[in-house]
């Protein structure tokens, strides 16, 4: 494979396994034709897939690698690591280890994701624990928020290298040098949330490479007042989650017409052009894939549940992090910035 662009797919991860991700797979090689891409699974189910999707010309650009071992929902990530390192997701981080692609892309188990990562790829000098984050919608641009629920219980010494982190990932998003950073918590106030979050504030201030803002609350990350938001993986998880149902929920109102009087209709027929375009806007399939910070190495996390448009979503996210080499500039980041992390 010799192209610019090399990205590795865990083909059988997440609730609709090989049949989202050939498509996707298929729709990303005719976006880019400087691509390549590695497939991992099962070689005749792929190949099968593959060939319903009529693509001959694209055989040169994607490579199918068998795997018989899956890892599923269900295996814990000490199971993954002893026994699983020969899985579909083990095999495709195996390849990033060995420089063979840029970038590695799985909507499966992410415990088992995350331990096998730290096992094959290793984690960057430094860093006490990686993070999951991703880039959100907001008001004013995109907003990146972490931990997503790599890590449930934080540190103050933690959060901090979370916002280091976020910063460095922010600014290959959203393609700016200025970021402001906050603490997700349960209010403003200076006197507010646990022991470690106002720890980790005091921290923030006293770090001359992060312009902190202060705590937020979690309507503000959809405002656009900060550009990095830092909280725990448990905050951060359902923070994201409670967010992609209302909006699923308003998507679901959008398509619904009141039949009860002439009136409702009427109005109904009036917003739902606008709600329409709203839905399309904020999706959370426009905004899949979340990256793990801390390894070494483009990690790219799907949303078990994702369709094919969602997945091809991931590995838009994952070129953006293999093109600025995210992974890399983490990795400097964390060991020329400002020395090193205080310990507890």
């Amino acid at each position: 494979m010799s192209s610019q662009l090399r990205l590795a797919v865990d083909a059988m991860g997440g609730d609709l396994g090989p049949r989202s991700v050939v498509p996707a797979c298929v729709r990303f090689l005719q976006r880019f034709p400087e691509a390549e891409l590695k497939l991992f699974g099962p070689r005749d189910l792929l190949t099968r897939l593959l060939e319903e999707q009529h693509k001959p010309s694209l055989s040169r650009r994607l490579q199918v690698v068998g795997c018989d071992q899956v890892i599923t929902q269900q295996c814990n990530p000490i199971q993954a690591v002893r026994r699983k390192r020969d899985s579909s997701m083990g095999r495709a981080l195996q390849a990033l280890a060995d420089g063979e692609v840029q970038a590695v892309v799985s909507s499966g188990n992410t415990g088992a994701l995350l331990a096998l990562s730290r096992s094959i790829l290793g984690t960057i000098d430094g860093v006490r624990r990686p993070a999951l984050g991703k880039s959100l919608p907001t008001e004013r641009g995109s907003c990146f928020l972490l931990d997503l629920g790599a890590n449930i219980d934080c540190s103050a010494e933690d959060l901090l290298q979370f916002a280091r982190m976020g910063i460095e990932a922010q600014r290959v998003h959203a393609n700016k040098c200025e970021l402001q950073v906050a603490l997700l918590n349960i209010g403003a106030e200076a006197h507010k949330g646990t022991e470690e979050i106002r720890r980790a504030a005091e921290l923030f201030e006293a770090d001359p490479g992060i312009h902190y803002a202060g705590f937020v609350e979690g309507h503000d990350i959809f405002t656009g007042c900060v550009d990095v938001v830092v909280c725990d993986g448990l905050l951060g998880n359902v923070a994201m989650k409670s967010a992609e149902g209302v909006i699923r929920l308003m998507g679901q109102k959008a398509f619904t017409i009141e039949k009860k009087t002439p009136f409702k209709r009427f109005f109904g027929q009036l917003a739902i052009k606008l709600l329409r375009k709203w839905r399309t806007q904020v999706e959370p399939a426009r905004y899949n894939g979340a990256s793990f910070l801390g390894v070494k190495g483009n990690v790219i996390k799907s949303h078990g549940g994702a369709s094919s448009e969602a997945f091809y979503r991931a590995m838009i996210t994952a070129k953006e992090c293999a093109d600025a080499d995210l992974a890399g500039r983490v990795g400097r980041a964390m060991s020329e910035m400002h020395g090193p992390v205080p310990h507890q």
